[in-house]
């Protein structure tokens, strides 16, 4: 996978809102992107020129976050230790 960054940007999640964008660009092309956070103060990754298998590798990533967010919250359910 590789990626074209416009400058480097760190965006924190929290519970802003993510979604799906669909359109075209300026030259007729279909676009599609998924955008992280508020109009005006969000970020968005396009896919549109992506493969399958690259949107197949985000979404495995996703994945292993929403694991590894599902454990923080366990841990924060164990009695603390000594």
């Amino acid at each position: 996978m590789s990626a074209d960054i416009y400058g480097g940007i760190t965006v924190d999640l929290n519970d802003g809102p993510v979604r799906c964008e669909y359109d075209r660009g300026f030259d007729g092309k279909p676009s599609a992107r998924l955008v992280i956070g508020e109009p005006g103060k969000s970020i968005a990754i396009t896919v549109s020129n992506s493969t399958p298998a690259t949107v197949e590798e985000l979404l495995e990533a996703v994945s292993r976050l929403a694991a590894w967010t599902r454990r923080q919250e366990q841990i924060k359910t164990l009695p603390e230790v000594a």
